[in-house]
């Protein structure tokens, strides 16, 4: 769908051949200058020369792609969605940090002046800041389909898309069940394990304490980011962790200690291409071959008559237990 809205966008731009575009997606595969009418394609990269932006209050400094931030119009193509840690991805993260230097990165990730709650409104505080960038932005359900369109400056873009992808990703559930299957949505959701984590919430919140979590995610890549994998190894009481983030936040800690705050009260089968060793030894996962296997094993021990609830897409729905029913 990126696709085919950039195409439409360029119809209306003047002489597009002589324009610079940036394709920065979040999808499996970009399309290549062919595909777009022959526009210039720059893609950004980890080589790409990037240029100091106006520091955030928080001291932070952004480092963006200097194309981006040089041009005389911006138009964000994507996706609004759901995102169990932060709120809300896609969209904006298309300036920040899709766009942003190897090193800027890590500073927003790794920032003793932030936390988790600031990280989305980092992200909207960087794109907010250019006066001339829109957003055509869309929202999809559970399905896939296309739920809105929308077009207009980014402010009013995410106000408009935020309140429709709440109502459309939210679902109700009556009861929580003793095993909950999810796929954590498949590449790019899934493309490590910190990724993928992101949509545990997700699972846990249809899930009974003491149930089991049986996640596929293929981690192609493998563990991902380095501090969530040194974290992760030292085995500590989550609560130590805990401490820790509040002296100095890391979002790849947050994530571990996340993990092992969960592991506490549910039993995880994580199906991905990781070695079973390190899904074992490292990350305190149960690694199963396929999902079969996990559900068989999940039932061997919480018994034959232990209720299911599947989730297909984990990252574009968000549970919610109603009041009346919460166990």
């Amino acid at each position: 769908m990126t696709l085919e809205l950039t195409k439409t966008v360029l119809q209306f731009i003047p002489n597009p051949q002589s324009s610079t575009t940036i394709l920065c997606t979040e999808e499996s595969s970009e399309p290549n200058a062919a595909s777009v009418g022959g526009v210039r394609v720059l893609r950004h990269t980890a080589k790409s020369e990037t240029i100091s932006c106006p520091p955030l209050r928080n001291g932070l400094t952004p480092q963006l792609n200097t194309d981006f931030v040089k041009a005389d119009i911006r138009v964000l193509i994507g996706e609004l969605r759901p995102h169990q840690f932060l709120g809300f991805a896609g969209l904006c993260d298309l300036v920040f940090p899709y766009l942003g230097s190897e090193a800027s990165i890590t500073a927003h990730l790794d920032n003793p002046q932030s936390g988790l709650d600031e990280l989305h409104k980092e992200r909207l505080e960087i794109a907010s800041s250019f006066d001339n960038l829109f957003a055509l932005g869309f929202a999809l359900d559970a399905n896939l389909r296309t739920a809105t369109v929308v077009f207009n400056r980014i402010d009013d873009s995410l106000a408009s898309l935020e309140h429709l992808v709440s109502e459309t990703c939210t679902k109700d559930i009556t009861k929580r069940a003793d095993i909950v299957v999810m796929s954590a949505g498949g590449v790019p959701f899934d493309s490590t394990l910190d990724r993928s984590i992101e949509s545990f919430p997700a699972g846990l919140k249809a899930l009974k304490r003491d149930g089991a979590l049986i996640v596929a995610a293929e981690c192609g890549q493998g563990h991902g980011g380095r501090q969530f994998y040194e974290w992760s190894s030292e085995h500590k009481e989550p609560r130590h962790l805990e401490a820790r983030l509040r002296h100095h936040f890391s979002y790849d800690g947050f994530k571990a200690a996340f993990l092992g705050r969960t592991l506490q009260t549910h039993r995880v089968y994580l199906v991905s291409t990781i070695p079973d060793h390190y899904v074992e030894s490292v990350f305190d996962l149960k690694p199963a071959p396929t999902v079969n296997a996990a559900l068989q094993s999940a039932l061997r021990v919480l018994g034959s008559d232990s209720t299911i609830s599947i989730l297909p897409n984990a990252s574009r729905v968000s549970p919610r237990l109603l009041e009346a029913t919460q166990q």
